[in-house]
């Protein structure tokens, strides 16, 4: 190797080391439980954080409209130049002219103000009204964030279960492969010893290629499945994580049925809408009631033939006034009465909502009560055929270690045990997500987070 030529190496590897270094800092791995995984949703999860967000502006828009009850202070100013002064007709008679009309220029040129102003509002009863709306919708967005948080630990417990699930397939496969692979060893060895047909032969390897080829279709589906937990979760893509089936995942019971069932926060959602439509329709007839409002102003102003509005020797005349105004409505060509009719109908709409979304909330819940005991059955019988292809599969084994079966039947009962394995914990995935659905339209779903 010539010196250039090490020196083009070394160049190269010390160009691609802050990119190795950087990959690897920015490549964190996590290996997590179900009850981690939540709890690091409910922190990052991009949904959430828009729901708090939602939550402050609502907090922020209840202040905004508390500062229109407090006292309201403006400043102004303004400069006016007069290079030809208004004209105005005066009749002769002022003049001793009768008869006569006399053009006659009033003012200064040069023309200066300043002005405050204060506005007190004492009463207004749409103002009253909007306040309590305003506190009413912070709080709406209080009981939308818990939705969202209850949305999220459902879709991530559903996506979480989804991996294990993948995982357990694929390892099912994977099993099918080394046990492919040694069968397809030694029946290479008794086909070069014609104890085997090659046609036998090549079932084995196109059995292995077609297993392979799914091995590697599920293997890509499980990486995208890891993909979307980590969105769901608010988690960086780069970032690996290895999930924990936890001792949990083994408790097959009916303990989520004795759970009480409490008002689920879709009707929380739907009786504070209502009552912000309640009061969008008193604002509306507050707009009947009289306003009061104090008000008051300081203005001084300077006229001057010369411009010098800074010498503090010349005079600045002031005016000083306050009072008190009361607004009251008398006919809008009914434009009121109208609004108040358009939220009788929307009142009406939300209560036929209601009214939908229990008996939605009642079929959701028969049907989770339905799927959960059908799952719990499901779940028992595939675990006592797991527990008879185990005892099939021993049996087996030790007439091959007698060498009264062949390695064919051998393969076949452990594919048949691992399979039974694989059934046995895709049905427990099934009970797992039943339960969901279960806590869920009991509206108990974030008890999992006690677990």
């Amino acid at each position: 190797m010539t010196k250039n030529r090490i020196i083009s190496w070394l160049s190269c590897l010390l160009l691609a080391l802050p990119h190795t270094i950087k990959a690897q800092a920015e490549k964190t791995e996590f290996n997590l439980s179900l009850k981690e995984v939540l709890e690091y949703s409910l922190k990052h999860s991009f949904s959430i954080q828009q729901a708090t967000y939602d939550q402050q502006s609502a907090k922020f828009k209840e202040m905004e409209v508390m500062s229109s009850g407090l006292p309201q202070v403006t400043a102004e100013g303004q400069y006016q130049n007069f290079p030809n002064l208004p004209t105005q007709i005066l009749p002769g008679e002022l003049l001793g002219q009768p008869g006569s009309e006399i053009e006659v220029q009033f003012g200064t040129e040069y023309n200066a103000n300043g002005a405050i102003k204060v506005n007190q509002l004492l009463y207004d009863q749409s103002f009253l009204t909007a306040l309590k709306a305003s506190k009413s919708s912070r709080e709406l967005y209080q009981l939308l964030k818990e939705g969202t948080e209850e949305d999220v630990i459902y879709e991530v417990s559903t996506a979480f279960y989804s991996v294990l699930q993948l995982e357990a397939k694929l390892k099912v496969l994977d099993s099918n492969l080394q046990t492919l692979d040694h069968l397809e060893q030694l029946m290479k060895v008794q086909m070069e010893n014609d104890l085997v047909k090659k046609t036998d032969y090549g079932r084995v390897k196109v059995n292995k290629v077609n297993i392979n080829t799914e091995y590697q279709a599920l293997d890509a589906s499980l990486k995208q499945q890891k993909n979307y937990l980590k969105f769901l979760m608010g988690m960086p893509i780069t970032n690996e994580i290895s999930l924990r089936k936890g001792e949990s995942i083994e408790e097959i019971n009916l303990k989520s049925l004795q759970n009480a069932r409490v008002d689920q926060i879709s009707l929380k959602i739907i009786d504070k809408q209502k009552a912000l439509t309640q009061l969008e329709k008193q604002s509306i007839i507050a707009q009947y009631y009289p306003t009061l409002s104090l008000f008051g102003q300081q203005m001084w102003q300077a006229q001057r033939s010369e411009f010098n509005f800074f010498d503090g020797n010349e005079p600045w005349f002031q005016q000083t006034y306050w009072g008190v105004q009361l607004e009251i409505p008398i006919f809008d060509g009914l434009r009121k009465h109208r609004q108040i009719q358009q939220s009788k109908v929307a009142l009406d709409k939300i209560s036929l909502e209601k009214t939908q979304t229990n008996r939605q909330l009642d079929m959701q819940f028969v049907n989770a009560k339905k799927q959960l005991l059908n799952s719990l059955k499901s779940v028992n019988a595939q675990e006592v055929n797991r527990e008879l292809a185990k005892e099939v599969y021993q049996q087996t084994r030790h007439l091959y270690q007698e060498q009264v079966i062949s390695l064919t039947e051998f393969l076949d009962a452990e594919q048949a045990y691992l399979q039974s394995q694989n059934n046995y914990f895709n049905e427990l995935i099934k009970f797992k997500v039943a339960e969901l659905d279960l806590l869920k339209a009991q509206g108990n779903l974030k008890t999992i987070l006690n677990q």
